[in-house]
């Protein structure tokens, strides 16, 4: 998957901290998928890819819709077919990524 940017990886820290209490677990960032990722709970719901993009667990239909508006691009962990409740979220959206987080920390949160 490689090494995200700089720039997506302080966006990234700070993401962490803005989550980090807010439900959940008290840090949810720690190791997963051979990098930094995203939990609730046991359940991880993002990650930061060697593209730099946020890559996020969504419902199908929602993954769906951010990719038909141009938010977002499908996914997949280097196997070439995408993932259906991924989305990768590029750096040049960074601006989204916390209420996108925030989306998908409730989704996989609201999973049992």
């Amino acid at each position: 998957m490689g090494v995200a940017p700089k720039d997506s990886a302080a966006h990234f820290a700070r993401l962490s901290r803005q989550l980090a209490g807010a439900g959940g677990a008290d840090s949810p960032h720690r190791e997963g998928f051979g990098t930094g990722s995203l939990f609730v709970g046991r359940k991880m719901f993002g990650l930061l890819d060697g593209s730099g993009a946020l890559v996020l667990k969504l419902p199908p239909s929602r993954v769906q819709e951010l990719i038909a508006r141009g938010l977002g691009k499908p996914w997949h962990p280097g196997t070439g077919k995408p993932l259906k409740e991924y989305v990768a979220v590029g750096p040049d959206r960074h601006a989204t990524w916390l209420s996108l987080a925030r989306e998908s920390r409730q989704y996989m949160g609201s999973k049992h």
